[in-house]
């Protein structure tokens, strides 16, 4: 029986089967082409997106220092005024006459003509 279904079955033309086998051989080049080009491209995206991953890193770890950096100098920003204020305070007081003499009474225990000084034991006046 398999014998009689084999002689019934004709053989195609062989210009068609060339041309088919051309045209699946030429689908397959195309096919190969194509991968290598999507291939290719995706190295390349994924080369810049690392760059730009490692770009974006390092300029956020940057920005955060510089920003550390800005609270560090506006902290010693603020001491410095206070310590301005402090010695502009400092500069009226040793312009004032009566300021100088109650430093020179409490440190240097200087008094006027006719005053006496009386030192209480326990009483510590800085």
């Amino acid at each position: 029986m398999i014998t009689d279904r084999t002689s019934r079955v004709r053989e195609m033309d062989n210009t068609y089967i060339q041309q088919r086998e051309q045209e699946l051989e030429m689908a397959a080049r195309k096919r190969r082409g194509l991968l290598r080009r999507l291939s290719v491209m995706a190295i390349f995206v994924v080369a810049l997106a690392s760059i730009a991953s490692v770009s974006i890193y390092t300029q956020a770890s940057s920005l955060d220092e510089k920003r550390q950096e800005q609270v560090e100098l506006e902290e010693q920003l603020k001491q410095l005024q206070a310590e301005e204020a402090r010695l502009r305070q400092d500069i009226e007081n040793y312009n004032d006459l009566d300021y100088i003499a109650e430093i020179a009474r409490r440190d240097y225990y200087l008094t006027k003509p006719g005053e006496t000084l009386f030192k209480l034991p326990g009483s510590s006046t800085n």
